[in-house]
């Protein structure tokens, strides 16, 4: 970071400058000031993120294409083994109900049923689906395949909303009473924030995607109080 003098436009030396108290005085001029301002106004510089397993990038002129296959992404473990048994104590029952015609037992378990159901479709979509991200200077597309994510409906943004991207963290559930945690991109635009992608397993897959992102749109990367660090 290179600072000048506010009122000469002269170069501050390194001498010239407390990093404790954020001042600096101008050898030309005398003037002294603090340049706190231009430290939260400066873009960080932050090591590349290699490219982790799991996300392919395809970077041309006018466009840049990431996919993100959730599969390779990891964290499946636990959900796979207890979509299993879940379902392995709750379809007898329920294959028996209709092969009787006791629909009543269905009425009885049908919550159990429910949830059954849906880790079925969470754990299937996680091992199959791909998320492909297009990228170009108007627009912005992230659509799920081949199962339609309902957690994270496809987007399709003008590019030119967009000021900022930051990786948040969140917890997507609990397990005996310990906090699930997985991180989630969010853009900052010109009228709101909006979640772009959630349910990553680790901050170094959303920080690549947001990386990739950002170089493509020539965007600065500012620091934003929310994010992950």
């Amino acid at each position: 970071m290179q600072l000048t003098c506010p009122n000469c436009q002269a170069e501050i030396l390194a001498a010239d400058i407390n990093i404790q108290q954020l001042a600096a005085k101008c050898s030309r001029c005398n003037h002294v000031f603090n340049f706190q301002q231009n430290i939260a106004q400066a873009p960080r510089v932050r090591p590349d993120i290699p490219m982790p397993a799991g996300i392919e990038a395809f970077s041309f002129l006018s466009e840049l294409n990431l996919l993100i296959k959730w599969r390779q992404l990891g964290g499946l473990g636990f959900f796979l083994f207890f979509t299993i048994f879940w379902n392995a104590l709750v379809f007898p029952f329920a294959l028996v109900a209709i092969m009787t015609g006791n629909f009543e037992i269905l009425l009885f378990i049908s919550l159990h049923l429910s949830v059954g159901i849906g880790l079925l479709y969470y754990t299937v979509a996680k091992l199959i689906n791909t998320t492909y991200i297009t990228l170009t200077r108007r627009k912005l597309t992230i659509e799920h395949k081949p199962i339609p994510w309902i957690f994270s409906p496809n987007k399709s943004i003008d590019t030119a909303d967009i000021t900022q991207l930051f990786v948040e963290q969140y917890i997507a559930s609990r397990t005996n009473g310990r906090p699930d945690y997985r991180f989630r991109l969010i853009a900052i635009r010109k009228q709101d924030r909006l979640p772009l992608m959630q349910g990553l397993t680790s901050a170094e897959q959303a920080r690549y995607i947001e990386q990739e992102m950002e170089r493509f749109l020539q965007l600065p990367d500012h620091p934003v109080q929310e994010e992950w660090t």
